[in-house]
């Protein structure tokens, strides 16, 4: 009976089974959708889309006629991009750091290990958006200006502080036992 069924019965038929009450038809259900090499998709998901900056700025008409303006218009939007994103990546640093003061040697050593990740994601995040070959180095300008963002607002130079100091008598700390 299932053989007969479009793809899209069948996906139905896949989504308002009763697992519980009928475990033998879902199973044949699912049997014949891998059978068919069909994988459930309800209707209702995000198509997950990855963006391509370059190809994006290249679609523009605008621009077509020029090949080094397309460049450079995705190159800025590439390094504003990664940019942008590395210091929002480090913003909790900064967030804890000085608004919120919650800054010893330990917190101080937590957020130095932790500072690097942000870097690293947003080096990853644009590649994903397109920065590979040459556009690689829009990425790595774009990840070294939110760093610089992130050092122009003081808090790497207030964590590196409070890691060197011993005393004690200012930031936020929670009780532990040796």
């Amino acid at each position: 009976m299932l053989t007969r069924c479009t793809d899209d019965e069948l996906q139905d038929v896949y989504f308002h089974i009763d697992v519980l009450q009928y475990p033998e038809r879902y199973r044949a259900v699912l049997d014949e959708l891998t059978r068919r090499g069909l994988q459930p998709v309800s209707g209702i998901e995000p198509q997950v889309v990855p963006t391509d900056i370059p190809e994006q700025v290249r679609s523009l008409p605008a621009l077509q006629p020029y090949p080094v303006a397309i460049a450079m218009v995705a190159s800025v939007v590439l390094a504003v991009y990664t940019a942008t994103v590395t210091f929002l990546f480090c913003l909790p640093i900064y967030l804890l750091a000085l608004p919120l003061k919650v800054l010893n040697q330990q917190s101080a050593f937590f957020y130095l290990l932790s500072f690097p990740f942000a870097p690293l994601s947003a080096a990853g995040f644009g590649r994903r958006a397109g920065g590979r070959g040459w556009y690689s180095v829009a990425v790595l300008a774009g990840v070294a200006l939110g760093v610089m963002m992130f050092i122009g607002t003081g808090a790497l130079h207030a964590v590196v502080q409070a890691l060197f100091r011993s005393d004690g008598a200012e930031g936020f700390s929670l009780p532990v036992a040796y």
